[in-house]
């Protein structure tokens, strides 16, 4: 089932016998009498593809400089019923993100960007412009760490449709706006990397994917390893599938530095290699040491609640210190993962949607590390079932009516907000005589999420930009001396794009409790 290959340190050892795995430390202690402690994981993956829950997934593990397993399963292309290798493509996703942040810190390494100045000071005529908050704040850091107050976005633009991607100063223009003020919260925003794509290719003079060609893939050789702007030719190269395992076409993104990479397992787990301070002789180092712990480390002091460094994430998982960073969009799940404390890395590629990489992830490090394993099924014991979803009870704070307006880039759109004592939350978009239209009733429960109040809606308002035939509307809002801001996300049903305009509704009446 699987096309793939065990590395030289794991062929020595199987001649070597049981005591040699247990000497290097590739059984973690675990003495049940299997000579490969990734058998129970090849097993799982295998069962996966057979009840038909992913295509294909393709892996390679490094510990302690070394790849000692990768493997391919499955089928790149259903179809056609091409076989995965570990020469075989994937889309990463939002893994891309961590080479974005490298690229970038070559450039600071060089002189040539301070993370401590605002972004703007590296951007050519397209700034980003702020609603909320000093323009000044934002700086390159802040967008680093997700901090700058830039909103969420996305959008896919796909082989065969009429949609055609902008150019990116275009993007930019529209929608590169402060919704929130700087170093106020965290809030991923593929924006924000389209910022430090836009910063790589002013200052350095070439193109996202040539830089990033040049300055870390060819260094660091890997070889496959490249930002695809179109559907390859001649490559092997996995297909996207939905949940129901149907094709999704080739996507190019207006936000490139967030999403735009595709590599093989073996070239993901060799850039661990840079994280993880165990370069291969083929490979040459772009960053001094003290640059890639920054990147590993430092967090917004401002936002304590994050843990999002410089373009990786920090945390601790089943009782050990972890790097990652995942990719999620349509067709696709990706994940680099890194246990810098026992020198474990590891790519996960998959070209499906029903499993979460992260989930093959913690199999293989349970493989290897016995308390790993105790801790995740510790877990897995001791959780109860989620709670049914609570009743919305607003703070006092919210309770009342709230009128003003979604700035669009195409104009505004007057609405007002009623949020009574019994959680009832209506919408009304007004007309130019402030007369209200039909009433909109949430689509699901509004939720309180770390002081963002959440409310899904129908469709409020249209844009040219977003030409799909329904929509939702997200609203995300921030109290502030009353008044409400933050954001208004047009959110297309096939989640091909989320758009934000900004929104901002001042206090008309206030309710009495009753």
């Amino acid at each position: 089932m699987g096309n793939g290959r065990f590395h030289r340190p794991f062929k020595i050892l199987v001649t070597a016998g049981w005591l040699g795995l247990v000497a290097a430390g590739l059984l973690g202690g675990n003495t049940q009498g299997q000579l490969n402690p990734f058998l129970e994981v090849k097993d799982k993956i295998i069962r996966l593809i057979e009840e038909k829950k992913i295509p294909s997934l393709s892996l390679s593990v490094v510990r302690s400089g070394e790849i000692v397993w990768e493997e391919a399963f499955g089928l790149a292309n259903l179809e056609k019923k091409t076989k995965a290798t570990p020469e075989t493509l994937y889309p990463i996703a939002s893994a891309t993100k961590p080479f974005t942040a490298a690229g970038l810190m070559i450039l600071v390494e060089r002189g040539l960007v301070d993370l401590n100045k605002p972004a703007n000071a590296y951007l050519g005529k397209v700034k980003i412009q702020a609603y909320e908050g000093d323009i000044s704040e934002a700086t390159v850091r802040r967008i680093l760490h997700h901090t700058s107050g830039l909103p969420m976005y996305w959008n896919f633009y796909y082989a065969g449709t009429s949609r055609k991607r902008p150019p990116l100063e275009t993007t930019l223009q529209h929608y590169a706006r402060l919704m929130t003020r700087s170093g106020e919260g965290y809030n991923y925003s593929n924006l924000g990397y389209a910022v430090l794509e836009s910063i790589i290719e002013h200052i350095s003079g070439k193109s996202y994917p040539e830089f990033l060609r040049t300055e870390v893939f060819k260094p660091l050789n890997l070889i496959r390893t490249a930002v695809l702007t179109a559907p390859p030719e001649g490559l092997n190269f996995a297909d996207k599938y939905s949940s129901a395992l149907v094709p999704i076409p080739f996507c190019d993104h207006d936000t490139r530095g967030a999403s735009a990479v595709y590599a093989t397992a073996h070239d993901l787990a060799r850039f661990a290699f840079l994280h993880l301070g165990h370069l291969q002789p083929d490979q040459r180092a772009i960053l001094r040491p003290e640059s890639i712990s920054a990147m590993q480390r430092a967090r917004d002091p401002d936002v304590r609640t994050s843990s999002y460094a410089l373009g990786m994430e920090t945390g601790r998982r089943f009782g050990y210190p972890i790097l990652t960073h995942g990719g999620a969009m349509d067709g696709c799940r990706a994940h680099l993962a890194m246990i810098p404390s026992e020198g474990l890395g590891l790519a996960v590629l998959i070209n499906g949607e029903n499993v979460p990489s992260i989930q093959v992830c913690d199999w293989i490090f349970a493989a290897l590390l016995p308390e790993f394993a105790r801790n995740m099924k510790a877990a897995s014991q001791g959780g109860s079932p989620p709670p049914s979803p609570p009743t919305f009870k607003p703070p006092s704070e919210l309770v009342g009516t709230w009128k003003g307006m979604i700035k669009t880039h195409e104009g505004d759109v007057s609405v007002r907000l009623i949020v009574e004592n019994d959680g009832r939350v209506e919408l009304f978009r007004l007309n130019p005589a402030g007369v209200p239209g039909e009433s909109l009733s949430p689509l699901k429960t509004p939720t309180l999420n770390r002081g963002i109040f959440v409310v899904h809606y129908p469709q409020i308002f249209s844009l040219t930009d977003a030409p799909a035939p329904s929509h939702r509307t997200v609203l995300g809002l921030t109290f502030r001396n009353n008044r409400l801001s933050g954001e208004a996300n047009l959110i297309a049903s096939d989640m091909s794009y989320s758009l934000p305009s900004y929104i901002e509704l001042n206090r008309a009446e206030r309710k009495q409790e009753q």
